[in-house]
C-alpha cells in the first residue's frame, strides 16, 4: 500500500526518535542515530581511541559519491589467520520520494536507511587488498588542510592494524584521487544490489547543491580535524 511520505514522517520520527537517540553508539545504520554520529564515524574515533597493540586490527573506508546520491562504507577486520571480514554500507538515492511503498513503520525511514552486503575474504584476498593500500599510501600521513565537501567524490581511510593508527583521504579531482588503488577491487566484491556511481566531472562544489545539509570535513595531519 502506497501512502504519501510527509503523512506518516511525524508518526515514525515520534514512536522511534525517542529510542534511537538514547544509543550510546556509534550506529550509523538509521537516520536519526546517523545525525549524530555520522562526522565521528567518518573520522573513525572508535577505532582510534581503541588502537592498542593487541588490539583487534581494523580498517574502515568511506567512499562519499555527492552525499545525496550515495555513499559506501567498507568495515575491513583483520583476522589472526590472514583472513578478513568485509562489512558494507550503502546510502543511495535518499531525495527521491515520489513513491515510497509502506508496509510497517520502519518501511517510513528505508529511503535513508543503509542496506548492507558481507563476505569473508580469503588470505590471499586479504593480503592483495592490504597491498593495494599500502600501493595507494592508505595508512597515512594524510595531506595536512585537504577539504572534502558534502556535494563531491572522496574517499578516507582510517586504519588500526597491530596498534598503529594511520588516516587517509583522496578528493577528485585532486591529483591525490589518481592514487587510489584500492577501489575496483572492493567494487568487486560489493555485493549490495546498488550500482557504484563512478566519480564525473562537474562544476565547483561550491556552485551545487543547496544550504540544507552542506557540510565540509577539513583532514589534519593524522585524520579529521575536530569539528
Amino acid at each position: 500500500m502506497k501512502h504519501t511520505f510527509m503523512a506518516v514522517v511525524g508518526l515514525a520520527l515520534v514512536i522511534a526518535g525517542g529510542a534511537w537517540a538514547q544509543r550510546a553508539d556509534r550506529n550509523v545504520d538509521r537516520p536519526i542515530a546517523r545525525s549524530f554520529n555520522w562526522f565521528s564515524y567518518v573520522a573513525a574515533d572508535d577505532i582510534r581511541q581503541a588502537c592498542r597493540a593487541g588490539g583487534r586490527s581494523q580498517i574502515r573506508l568511506v567512499y562519499n559519491a555527492l552525499w545525496r546520491e550515495q555513499v559506501r562504507t567498507y568495515e575491513v577486520f583483520l583476522q589472526p589467520d590472514g583472513t578478513a571480514g568485509l562489512n558494507i554500507g550503502v546510502l543511495s538515492n535518499r531525495t527521491d520520494l515520489s513513491e515510497i511503498t509502506i508496509g510497517k513503520l520502519s518501511d517510513v525511514l528505508a529511503p535513508w536507511s543503509m542496506k548492507h552486503g558481507e563476505r569473508l575474504l580469503s588470505a590471499d584476498e586479504a593480503r592483495e587488498l592490504v597491498g593495494l593500500l599500502e600501493e595507494s599510501t592508505a595508512f597515512g600521513p594524510p595531506r595536512d588542510g585537504l577539504r572534502l565537501p558534502y556535494n563531491d567524490f572522496w574517499w578516507t581511510v582510517a586504519s588500526c592494524r597491530n596498534g598503529i593508527w594511520g588516516f587517509q583521504a583522496y578528493h577528485y579531482p585532486t591529483d591525490g584521487f589518481a592514487n587510489v588503488r584500492f577501489a575496483d577491487r572492493l567494487f568487486a566484491w560489493d555485493n549490495v544490489p546498488v550500482p557504484v556511481h563512478r566519480p564525473r566531472k562537474m562544476e565547483p562544489a561550491e556552485f551545487r547543491g543547496g544550504e540544507a545539509d552542506r557540510w565540509i570535513l577539513v583532514v589534519g595531519k593524522d585524520g579529521l580535524r575536530p569539528r
